[in-house]
């Protein structure tokens, strides 16, 4: 990350020009609306550093309105006797949000940080957010009033030594002092690790991070966390949904997409540590009598191109670009063959593109495949079969994912990019059409 030394580098000529300007010199606007905001901080984050690199590090910075939310739902108030824990802390917008909920001595900059830095604890990776982090905390103070009584920026920076570069991971005895922990964790694929009690191979390291603060917390923290929506929804984290309930004492809000320029949809948890045999509301949806998968048997495409040889007879291959949504195809009128030995679907099914977003028209597309043929299917598609083999229901099942209900389950229930076989055998049976 070193490329975001520019911005820490600039950052910090401005806050020295403030600390040895007269006391009034920077207005509060002066100051929110300089490289000390998270407007201004995304905006030369995203022109400094590229879009690849901040995914690798997982680096997506927490705006001012989910910040502010985020802070809102810590169970707990902070108070001035408070210790808020923020084990990836980035460039600090959460820890300048819960700065706000504490107080200020307006006639000595000196004073408040040194309060504040009893109070505010962070960790990063990246030094360059740990020295982001204070360099905003004090341009946070100067912007609410507060007269510089110091003009050594290293000074200032001194009062605040509990926002430091370490790795959460090997830092356990942070959380354990910890009254309150906000937290927006790298959203990047880790291994899960020999330890891991829910899964094998790659993870999302916000579902570690909220695994380690469950384990390594107090009975009674105060806990809010910015999460991917796939750790609410995916069926591969519904054992890592199980453990977190058992520690967590949690409420889910689902909150939409991170922001405008990061297509990730997110949820923030509220919890206080304590052992819990209450299972919250992960999906925030009511019973249903009747679904999808009453009817059908869901399925998920085998064949992966990049991975299967061509190998067995020839067979109608089907994938998302050959299929026209909401249209009918014959066996024969599939025109791309696949020499496959695997598993193959014999129709009549409907065939559903995997991939969907809350912003797509249709969250759940289909297209009904009918004839005798067995047909090889990709990977990309979720083949939904009638257990009565009857294309009568195939063309039932069609009409209701056109249905706006079906939409408002689907971006209730999945926010991620792909929709998954538990989502669409859990979509109710809905539009007035039954068997």
């Amino acid at each position: 990350m070193e490329s975001f030394s520019a911005y820490t580098n600039q950052l910090g000529e401005f806050a020295g020009k403030v600390l040895l300007s007269p006391a009034g010199s920077y207005n509060t606007h002066e100051i929110q609306s300089s490289l000390f905001s998270a407007r201004q901080l995304e905006l030369h984050l995203r022109s400094l550093i590229p879009i690849s690199e901040l995914r690798d590090a997982g680096s997506f910075f927490t705006g001012d309105d989910l910040a502010d939310e985020a802070v809102g739902l810590l169970p707990n108030s902070i108070a001035r006797s408070s210790i808020v824990v923020d084990p990836a802390c980035g460039a600090g917008n959460l820890l300048i949000a819960c700065s706000r909920k504490l107080p200020v001595n307006k006639s000595s900059l000196r004073k408040t940080l040194s309060d504040w830095g009893q109070c505010l604890f962070g960790l990063d990776l990246f030094e360059e957010f740990v020295e982001t982090t204070k360099l905003r905390l004090i341009l946070e103070a100067v912007s609410r009033g507060v007269r510089p009584d110091l003009s050594d920026l290293n000074d200032a920076k001194g009062l605040l030594p509990h926002i430091q570069e370490g790795d959460a991971f090997e830092n356990e005895d942070v959380l354990k002092c910890a009254t309150h922990v906000i937290v927006n964790p790298p959203y990047y694929k880790m291994p899960a690790g020999s330890s891991c009690e829910w899964a094998v191979g790659k993870i999302n390291a916000a579902a570690k991070f909220m695994q380690h603060i469950a384990d390594y917390t107090r009975p009674g923290t105060s806990v809010s966390a910015i999460l991917p929506d796939v750790l609410r929804s995916g069926s591969r984290y519904e054992k890592w949904r199980g453990l977190i309930a058992e520690k967590l004492k949690c409420t889910i809000f689902p909150s939409g997409r991170f922001d405008q320029k990061t297509d990730v949809d997110v949820f923030l948890l509220s919890a206080v540590v304590e052992n819990s045999i209450d299972t919250p509301n992960w999906l925030g949806l009511g019973p249903v009598e009747t679904c999808v998968g009453d009817f059908f048997e869901i399925s998920i495409g085998p064949v992966v191109p990049y991975r299967d040889k061509q190998d067995g007879e020839a067979v109608p291959y089907i994938h998302p670009k050959n299929l026209t949504v909401w249209d009918e195809i014959c066996d024969r009128e599939i025109t791309e063959t696949w020499k496959y030995s695997g598993a193959l679907k014999q129709p009549p099914f409907v065939a559903i593109r995997r991939t969907s977003s809350p912003s797509d028209t249709f969250r759940a597309a289909g297209t009904l495949v009918i004839g005798k043929q067995m047909i090889a299917a990709e990977n990309h598609l979720i083949i939904a079969r009638p257990k009565s083999g009857s294309i009568d229901d195939c063309r039932k099942l069609l009409r209701m994912l056109r249905n706006p209900d079906t939409n408002n389950f689907l971006n209730q229930r999945i926010r991620c990019r792909h929709l998954t076989v538990s989502a669409v055998r859990e979509i109710p049976w809905v539009g007035g059409d039954v068997f």
